[in-house]
């Protein structure tokens, strides 16, 4: 009931004051316009509008980052839906079956389903956030290195094995993908690895530059090398909204997948990237048409998007019950909150319990936000296919290499990143899927450092991963899914070979 009262308390500051709906407003739309612009990140968006927030109260400044934050998870799924490019790393899964539904003449249906599932997920995430923060924080710190590496690996199990590729590739994509992530210095011992004597590379290959590099070159250089290769832009966007009966029947995929990004959220350092493709996985084993999916089924979209914007309140729990920011966009929305004088942790209720209240209301309300947001402006977002990909290509050439230099004014990222996407353009063409890259860079560090420390606590005996409860489980489930589908085929290659030569053994007259 306390609850309740707060909320009640806190919706009636929060609806009554026009100010604090035009800063969620307005957070929402600069939010969808970053992530829908491959470059940007919500930690960008959040560093740079933080200065902006100094003269505002801290109640109305955090909420109008929190929306960006929001606003920047569903922007993500424009792009990765229309031009098969991520706005943010997380919307990398959403383009496994967004742009085929898009090159199908179904984008409205696709972007209409990402906007519900970010929508639902958002909400799914806002309940958890409030009601079960402080259990569900508690149940995070349980865990230890081996279950974080244990998590990891099983992120990169699933994305060898779900993209529309035979699974020796993606394994190799994905094997390519954790090489690059250890390029730099040792994380213990400090020894440059895979530095070929460069002072450059000793900072190792950043996420953005590999993602915009792997995903975005390749993805415009075969648009040069297919001029006339065209997506038709819908005439309108009616039908956008599923029907009820539509919705119903993808609502357990969008309350599953929404609880998987809250979990992962919550868990520091995980990120909308795994959350994603295990909800995409799970998505993938539970529904009726297996085959679809790759090809253009909505059940990955929703999948994906729920699961995206389950993480972002997910990732809220552990910063303001613990202090710990889960991703690199809370670890900007920390100092956002110290900068304005509000201490996380445990006592942060206690000593600010009107303030806080008054965020959580509004992290519903920029949830609320992004479906109109997103409806009214998908309309000029979809103009984009209008445009001949010979023409856009450049446009969004220079923006990748704007956006790559922004993000730490440094030419050698673009360096990196362009030569990555001539790597990832020589890849497309060998039917290598580049995701798993991108993915192993991401969790590459994660799987790296959390391994050898889990070895260290443990005295170098590996059998700690399989000790441990939770960490056994995971492993035999990412095991699972590298050697089952393999074993499988097997089986069917002597099922055949046994048919044939049966079929081939004369019959006596």
């Amino acid at each position: 009931m306390e609850i309740i009262s707060n909320l009640t308390v806190a919706f009636g500051n929060e609806l009554t004051s026009p100010a604090s709906l035009a800063l969620i407003l307005f957070g929402v739309m600069v939010g969808f316009t970053f992530g829908a612009t491959p470059g940007l990140t919500a930690t960008m968006g959040v560093a740079l509008f933080i200065p902006l927030t100094f003269p505002l109260p801290a109640d109305m400044a955090i909420s109008m980052m929190i929306a960006l934050y929001c606003g920047s998870m569903a922007g993500g799924a424009i792009p990765a839906i229309l031009i098969n490019i991520p706005g943010t790393p997380s919307a990398v899964v959403t383009t496994i079956d967004g742009y085929p539904m898009t090159r199908n003449g179904r984008a409205v249906e696709a972007y209409g389903w990402a906007l519900v599932g970010s929508v639902v997920g958002g909400i799914v995430a806002w309940v958890a956030l409030v009601s079960l923060a402080p259990a569900l924080a508690r149940l995070a710190l349980k865990l230890g290195s081996a279950e974080y590496a244990a998590v990891a690996f099983l992120g990169l199990a699933i994305i060898s094995s779900v993209v529309p590729a035979p699974l020796i590739k993606g394994v190799l994509a994905t094997v390519i993908g954790v090489g690059l992530s250890v390029v730099g210095f040792d994380q213990i011992t400090g020894e440059g690895r895979w530095t070929f004597g460069s002072l450059q590379l000793t900072r190792g290959i950043g996420i953005m530059p590999a993602l915009i590099g792997l995903l975005v070159i390749p993805e415009l250089m075969m648009t040069l090398f297919q001029r006339d290769a065209k997506v038709v832009a819908p005439k309108s966007v009616k039908g956008m909204f599923p029907t009820a009966t539509a919705f119903a029947g993808q609502f357990v995929n969008m309350l599953r997948s929404s609880v998987i990004g809250v979990v992962t959220g919550i868990v520091p350092a995980l990120g909308g990237s795994v959350g994603a493709l295990i909800a995409y996985d799970q998505a993938k084993r539970f529904s009726k048409n297996r085959a679809e999916f790759g090809k253009g089924a909505p059940g990955g979209v929703i999948a994906s998007e729920s699961a995206n914007n389950g993480v972002t309140g997910g990732s809220l729990i552990p910063l303001l019950t613990l202090g710990i920011p889960g991703d690199t966009v809370t670890a900007m929305l920390l100092g956002g909150l110290m900068i304005h004088g509000l201490q996380p942790g445990p006592r942060l209720f206690e000593t600010s319990g009107d303030i806080v209240w008054n965020i959580l209301a509004a992290v519903l309300l920029a949830n609320m936000a992004i479906i109109v947001v997103g409806a009214i402006g998908f309309r000029f977002f979809i103009r984009v296919l209008d445009v001949p990909k010979h023409l856009l290509a450049p446009a969004l050439f220079v923006l990748a290499v704007v956006g790559t230099y922004a993000l730490s004014n440094n030419w050698f990222d673009v360096v990196i990143m362009l030569g990555l996407g001539v790597f990832g353009f020589i890849a497309t063409l060998a039917a290598i899927p580049v995701y798993p890259m991108v993915i192993g860079v991401i969790l590459g560090p994660l799987l790296e450092s959390e391994t050898r420390r889990a070895l260290v606590i443990s005295g170098g005996d590996w059998m700690t991963f399989l000790t441990r409860p939770v960490s056994a489980v995971l492993v035999i489930l990412a095991v699972t899914i590298l050697v089952l589908p393999t074993l499988m085929k097997l089986r069917q290659i002597r099922a055949d070979r046994s048919a044939s030569a049966h079929a081939n053994v004369p019959t006596e007259e």
